[in-house]
């Protein structure tokens, strides 16, 4: 009887033990990671920019675009180029641990030979500790998914710093390479 009991219990452990090796991989809290929140004036909120949708110079300003284009939710982030300068987000945010991807949906039409971007940067102390990136060169014209692994020098990271960058050529009709992006998650 003893010895029944102590089978059932060691089953029992194993078994635990295999649950926890195919637990998920912890999730990382991006702030308004869907793109869903826009102040009044249609800024991105949580996220730096290069837009200003408020300014009016000669030139169109309001380079990062609520779009209802969205993979997930309502809204997405539309990067335009302007004809004077590429636009870009950012977003630098607390960390409990090291995560190792973003992966996200991203769909972009590009003019001339042309890049846009998603880096990211780890860091423990405020120094660089790891980094990643994803390019594309060529059109997108439906969402695509896309995940930018992250190199693993450090087993310690305090913060992330995610920086998106929109291309900067035009068509021969002004019009400038747009970059939708939605829906990131960081592992």
């Amino acid at each position: 009887m003893k010895k029944t009991f102590l089978l059932i219990i060691l089953i029992a452990i194993v078994a635990l033990q295999s649950c926890k090796k195919g637990a998920p991989v912890p999730q990382f809290t991006i702030p308004n990671s869907d793109f869903e929140s826009w102040t009044s004036d249609d800024y991105l909120q949580d996220w730096t920019s290069n837009s200003c949708p408020a300014c009016v110079p000669p030139f169109e300003t309001y380079i990062v675009q609520k779009t209802t284009e969205a993979y997930h939710g309502q809204y997405a982030a539309n990067l335009v180029y302007n004809g004077v300068y590429a636009a870009y987000i950012s977003n630098k945010f607390a960390v409990t641990g090291h995560p190792s991807a973003l992966s996200g949906y991203a769909k972009c039409q590009l003019y001339g030979v042309d890049t846009v971007s998603v880096k990211v940067r780890v860091y423990n102390a405020n120094v660089l500790v790891d980094s990643g990136q994803w390019l594309s060169t060529a059109s997108l014209s439906s969402y695509q998914p896309f995940t930018v692994n992250l190199t693993h020098s450090s087993a310690h990271a305090d913060s992330v710093l995610i920086l998106i960058r929109g291309g900067n050529k035009m068509d021969s009709n002004h019009n400038g390479s747009a970059l939708w992006v939605d829906y990131l998650s960081l592992h």
